[in-house]
């Protein structure tokens, strides 16, 4: 018999490799510095600043409202961000100019107050991932990915960039000659930490000792830590390897569920016989990580934190539980992958900055299954059926899509960013779609989706590192007709309907902002005239709960991205990314930023939203 989740208060996480008790310890106490649970009274969006919801479409260039706010382009694909980098000319790119540029395809953006944990709102690092490179803005001339110079510079158009900004009156502007600014690339030093470091599985001839490795890729959504480091999730890292997996003899089927093998659109193999499964087998388990950065020190070591889990990570929602234990929600952006729930073993001490050290080295993962009450959190540790298949928390961790199969958890409809209510705590999960998915189940109410669905995780009694949790669905996306449960209220209107969501936000008042990702593909299979992808509100309480209105649309092939305020709310820094993208053969084509008659190509970029005569964007 199924019970309601009202019945549910156990909140032991019984013994595994670590000690419950030692988890809980204090779960009841005082929280610590920062914390996450029940706050003041809810803002709802019925008090939001007001602006004229934007027209759906489709065209070359960006919209928002204008009459009440303004829209300035901060920092540009190629864009110089040291004092002696080459400055960008299209159809010019080299390797050597981009380790010095601003990258490529931005996805995930951080701003980190300049005097670290304050809330400077002026003055800061901007820290932003750069996905992947698009070839047709890069070379127009559309020459073969074989070429070397070609393979080069789209190597170094990846990884991640910091970028010291500064808002002088009303305008925001970047410092090329800041020491704070880096260009992290799939060339720069890193550490394997946490289990799964220097196990064989991730030694090569170029790393015997398995701890080290040169680089990261598919940098897509992160987070940030309350002692303000920043995470970046390598999501697409299948893309990357060329071979099948037959190639990697032992690793094959590791290889075959991570998708490796299957498309290779980036032929790094010409440079490096690391990228070549037949040559390094095991170069794979060395990606499809969380990679930690600090951007206050230019010198530093990028971490990849393999407690965390070996998948195509989306992004990292990190929390401080009132115990004092650092938590980190994960989701997994394939069909039918799953969402995670890291557990550290050692509390966070604010008053200590030693105590951060190796918080997300030991601990425990957790990943989700789904009934109709509620969801377990399932511990992905050594016992019963995984004793059986892993022979080390290391083995676990390089496959632990296979890990998380095996004890039944609940596959899910691509499961992308996950973002936390400030006030109550709770987890709003974007879950972008799933056409292949056969059948309904909780939490996944559609068979074929092809337009998503926003869940909403609530922690038992504010305890983030409950075992049972409670969830519902916020909205299901898409026209009416085509949901099952939970339809956006009658009040959105036609403009404000969301299709597909993928990266999101709160701000400090717990404003929801949501990203889409796919909005013209998935219309034009549902057999609708396809419209720009957007930057949407989302009611959260209230009487119009699940309403979305288009605060801003992109451009036609633009995907938004990384949506992040600064600390007082003045600023939304927001990506387009591939803008002028090709979404379907006879799409508009676009030259954004530049004007649409300027002949140039369109460039992926960072903006600055802010409302006219100051205060908060919403």
């Amino acid at each position: 018999m199924t019970r309601h989740i009202s019945d549910l208060i156990d909140t032991r996480l019984h013994e595994h490799q670590m000690s419950r008790r030692q988890l809980l310890g204090g779960a009841s106490a005082l929280a610590i510095g920062v914390t996450t649970g029940c706050g003041p009274k809810i803002t709802t969006l019925s008090n939001v600043a007001p602006f004229i919801e934007v027209k759906a479409g489709l065209d070359a260039m960006a919209h928002w409202p204008t009459a009440t706010h303004d829209c300035q382009v901060l920092i540009s694909w190629g864009d110089p961000i040291f004092a002696r980098a080459p400055q960008w000319h299209p159809g010019e790119v080299t390797a050597l100019q981009q380790a010095q540029q601003f990258g490529d395809c931005n996805d995930f953006i951080a701003f980190m107050p300049l005097e670290r944990g304050s809330q400077n709102s002026r003055h800061g690092l901007l820290c932003v991932n750069h996905e992947y490179t698009n070839r047709v803005s890069m070379f127009p001339d559309n020459p073969k990915p074989t070429f070397t110079g070609v393979a080069e510079a789209e190597l170094m158009g990846h990884g991640h960039s910091v970028v010291e900004i500064e808002r002088i009156k009303n305008t925001w502007s970047f410092r090329k000659s800041s020491a704070y600014n880096r260009r992290i690339t799939p060339r720069t030093p890193m550490s394997l930490t946490g289990p799964a470091a220097g196990h064989s599985r991730l030694q090569t001839a170029a790393d015997p000792t398995g701890r080290e490795v040169l680089g990261t890729v598919a940098n897509c959504s992160g987070g940030t830590t309350p002692w303000h480091t920043v995470l970046s999730g390598e999501e697409n890292i299948h893309l990357y390897f060329r071979g099948v997996p037959e190639d990697a003899g032992p690793e094959a089927e590791n290889h075959r569920a991570m998708g490796i093998g299957v498309i290779q659109p980036w032929r790094f193999d010409v440079l490096d016989d690391r990228w070549i499964l037949r040559e390094v087998p095991r170069e794979p388990n060395r990606f499809g990580w969380i990679v930690e950065i600090d951007p206050f020190d230019a010198r530093s070591t990028p971490k990849k934190r393999t407690a965390l889990g070996r998948f195509s990570h989306e992004g990292a929602e990190v929390v401080v539980d009132p115990s004092g234990h650092i938590v980190v929600l994960m989701g997994d952006d394939s069909v039918d992958q799953f969402v995670y729930r890291f557990v550290s073993e050692d509390r966070w001490d604010p008053s200590n900055p030693d105590s951060a050290k190796g918080l997300l080295d030991k601990g425990i993962l957790y990943v989700a299954r789904f009934d109709s009450a509620g969801l377990t959190w399932l511990p992905l540790v050594l016992e019963g059926v995984l004793a059986q298949h892993f022979a080390s928390m290391g083995d676990l961790l390089i496959e632990t899509r296979r890990a998380a199969r095996l004890i039944g958890a609940t596959p899910m409809d691509r499961p992308e960013r996950i973002s936390v209510h400030p006030q109550t705590g709770e987890f709003y999960v974007m879950l972008t779609k799933n056409p292949s998915r056969s059948r309904g189940q909780p939490a996944n109410p559609r068979p074929h989706n092809l337009f998503g669905q926003i869940l909403v995780l609530s922690p038992h009694a504010g305890s983030n590192i409950s075992e049972r949790w409670r969830w519902h669905l916020l909205v299901e996306a898409g026209p009416p007709e085509t949901c099952n449960t939970a339809p956006p209220p009658t009040i959105t209107t036609d403009d404000g309907l969301l299709c597909c969501p993928d990266n999101s936000c709160f701000d400090s008042a717990g404003r929801l902002l949501v990203c889409t990702d796919g909005a013209s593909s998935a219309l034009i299979r549902s057999g609708r005239e396809p419209r720009s992808d957007g930057l949407f509100l989302v009611d959260t309480d209230g009487p119009n709960q699940g309403r979305t209105r288009l605060f801003f649309r992109a451009p036609v092939g633009g995907e938004l991205t990384g949506p992040c305020f600064t600390p007082d709310d003045s600023t939304l820094f927001l990506g387009v990314q591939h803008p002028g993208r090709k979404p379907f053969p006879d799409a508009p084509a676009s030259c954004w930023p530049a004007p649409p008659d300027s002949g140039l190509p369109p460039r992926s970029s960072v903006i600055a939203l802010t409302r006219q005569g100051g205060g908060r964007v919403f």
